[in-house]
């Protein structure tokens, strides 16, 4: 099965300052704003490292995952690796024949999504 890292996400407290060092650790200038993030209650900023992507996210509500992995490990660090592959049937079959879970799945509107757990993939939010 062919995959290949489509984005790596990190999570920060403080969003602008930790994408201002990103942007000027890695010499870049413009960071997308995704609105679609807020229905986890998120903000972020999203840059583009040719057709990879490296993508900052911070709680913008109380209560989220992203909040709690920070008061969790006390500081910011990485959230979630995400991988892209033309076999999804396939490659949800071996999550789920791992006995993993599946913590938010999507398809339609042009995107196809399965998150799985972090505790069943090595402490990161797995998509």
């Amino acid at each position: 099965m062919d995959m290949r890292l489509r984005q790596i996400a990190l999570v920060a407290r403080d969003l602008e300052g930790a994408r201002a060092d990103a942007a000027a650790v890695l010499g870049l200038e413009h960071a997308h704003a995704d609105p679609g993030v807020a229905a986890y209650g998120l903000r972020n900023a999203v840059f583009a490292l040719g057709t990879t992507f490296l993508e900052i996210v911070s709680p913008a509500t109380a209560g989220t995952t992203a909040g709690r992995l920070l008061d969790k490990r006390g500081g910011d660090g990485g959230y979630m690796v995400i991988l892209q592959t033309r076999h999804l049937a396939e490659a949800r079959a071996r999550v789920r024949a791992a006995g993993a879970r599946i913590v938010d799945q999507k398809d339609g509107g042009g995107a196809s999504f399965t998150h799985v757990h972090p505790r069943d993939v090595g402490g990161a939010l797995l998509s």
